[in-house]
């Protein structure tokens, strides 16, 4: 999606709100509905900043325990707008528009995927799944011991048992 952003740099306007929609699923599996992304790109003193929400709901598994769940994923983004980079080591720092259409379709797709948590789990206090016998751990209690030793270190606990 393109926004044409002319408006805000003579300054006719002040602020310029979006919202729009986008199906991803071909491209990221887990987002069980449509992206939806809001937002305003608004030129305060001169400079012009682009502020948006992304968000869907997506079908994950849990890498503790492997239970399936679905939770929204939400992520804000931020950035300065500019026609040019007189340095292009800040290239990480704004977006780079040197026409009046600004693109945030393609934006928006990439932060979001970058926004996603590098770890998922079903919650906070997830006990995961026994090492030994694979129980869900949230879900039962197992009889198994964890005493495992590295063989390698098994002589020494023979100075424990004198």
């Amino acid at each position: 999606m393109q926004i044409n952003i002319k408006q805000l740099r003579d300054r006719d306007i002040s602020v310029l709100p979006f919202e729009f929609v986008t199906d991803i699923s071909d491209i990221e599996p887990t987002v069980a509905s449509p992206v939806k992304v809001s937002g305003e790109i608004r030129n305060q003193a001169d400079v012009i900043i682009l502020s948006m929400t992304i968000e869907a709901e997506r079908n994950l598994v849990c890498d503790r325990c492997a239970k399936e769940f679905s939770r929204v994923t939400s992520v804000p983004f931020e950035a300065c707008v500019v026609d040019h980079l007189d340095n292009e080591d800040d290239e990480d720092d704004f977006i780079i528009c040197e026409t009046d259409l600004l693109e945030i379709g393609e934006l928006a797709v990439s932060m979001f995927i970058l926004g996603f948590d590098s770890k998922n789990l079903c919650s906070e206090d997830c006990k995961g799944l026994c090492q030994i016998c694979g129980a869900n751990l949230n879900e039962q209690t197992c009889d198994c011991k964890e005493e495992s030793i590295d063989p390698r270190l098994q002589i020494l606990s023979q100075l424990l048992d004198d």
